[in-house]
């Protein structure tokens, strides 16, 4: 009773805090708008290109199921159908709940369903947004190679941020391939935590290590990081058909920027759905290029509605499907939740 009661302490707080930054940010990036041009801007859009938004997502999220049925391989033989029930749902519990609770929620209907390790499912999560950031930072330097208007302060914050992301990658490299020596190196590193949560440490470590296997392997290794990458690549193609529909008709290159420091900046803890984060990262990157400020946020609704309306109703139809509710199974998982899987709400 205790562990809950802090357990949903601690989602409050994550709440309140993402529930107030994402004001924050909705603020700064309304700030100066005019409503009425806002409105012309909307009421001027090409919506005729939403059907190709729906095909674009569609395809995102097909390569999203395939690289979670490849890094869930050393786990068990999926087909892809059978983890896109729980992939949807935690993509919905992300639009809907606080804090990434989305990530635990799919790690816990996954493996309730086919009797798997929270562990090993959770750490095949992990190494997902690891190849995420890894091809994001790729993009986005590549950018800085390409554009010339960016200024150098996002240079230096886009380098500084690929450096810390290649020492994680080192780490985790060290992690899959001298499993036994990382795990003695971390018990010496935190052997100030008390006996039973240095156990706990190492037996989620070893449990975990099952869902890298899949990176020992150098064809699925492949595989994941292409996967990986299309679907940044159609994400990118995603917010240049929505710039198009605004009017806004810029290089190719900036959608890669933009969709980079969107996906860096739904790390920063906000409300459910990300609302505010996304249209101040459009707002930043689109007015170096000169773009009106009322333009940037329009087209920053467009691209985020497209994702969110149709992902949060295809959650629900598949928590439907399994005859469950979304408080039920959010209760569940939280009670159910290790502290050593707690906050998992990675890129």
């Amino acid at each position: 009773m205790a562990k809950e009661i802090n357990i949903r302490r601690r989602h409050l707080l994550a709440f309140i805090i993402g529930f107030l930054i994402s004001i924050l940010c909705l603020v700064i990036a309304l700030w100066g708008i005019e409503w009425e041009e806002l409105k012309e801007g909307f009421q001027q859009a090409n919506y005729l290109t939403l059907p190709i938004l729906m095909g674009l997502l569609f395809c995102v999220f097909w390569l999203k199921a395939i690289r979670w049925r490849l890094l869930l391989q050393p786990l068990r033989k999926f087909q892809t159908k059978e983890v896109v029930p729980s992939l949807m749902i935690g993509f919905m519990g992300n639009n809907l709940l606080p804090a990434h609770l989305g990530e635990l929620i799919r790690i816990f209907v996954l493996g309730r369903e086919f009797s798997l390790s929270k562990a090993a499912v959770f750490s095949s999560v992990v190494l997902e947004r690891i190849f995420d950031t890894a091809v994001v930072l790729l993009f986005l330097v590549m950018s800085l190679l390409l554009v010339d208007e960016l200024p150098s302060w996002v240079s230096t914050t886009i380098l500084s941020v690929a450096v810390l992301a290649g020492l994680a990658i080192l780490f985790l490299a060290a992690y899959l391939f001298w499993t036994q020596r990382f795990i003695r190196a971390t018990r010496r590193v935190f052997s100030f935590l008390p006996e039973r949560f240095g156990q706990k440490l190492t037996e989620t470590m070893k449990a975990g290590v099952l869902g890298l296997a899949s990176m020992q392997s150098g064809g699925l290794a492949f595989w994941i990081l292409l996967t990986s990458i299309l679907q940044w690549v159609l994400m990118a193609g995603m917010v240049y058909v929505s710039l198009w529909s605004f009017g806004l008709h810029l290089s190719p290159l900036v959608s890669f920027v933009i969709i980079g420091v969107s996906a860096l900046g739904v790390t920063i803890p906000s409300a459910p759905g990300f609302f505010g984060i996304i249209q101040l990262s459009f707002w930043v990157i689109l007015q170096l290029f000169g773009v009106d400020k009322g333009d940037a946020f329009a087209s920053s609704i467009y691209f985020h509605l497209s994702n969110y309306i149709p992902v949060t109703l295809v959650g629900l139809y598949y928590l439907n499907r399994r005859g469950l509710q979304l408080w039920q199974i959010d209760k569940e998982a939280s009670e159910n939740e290790d502290p050593m899987l707690a906050d998992s709400g990675t890129l």
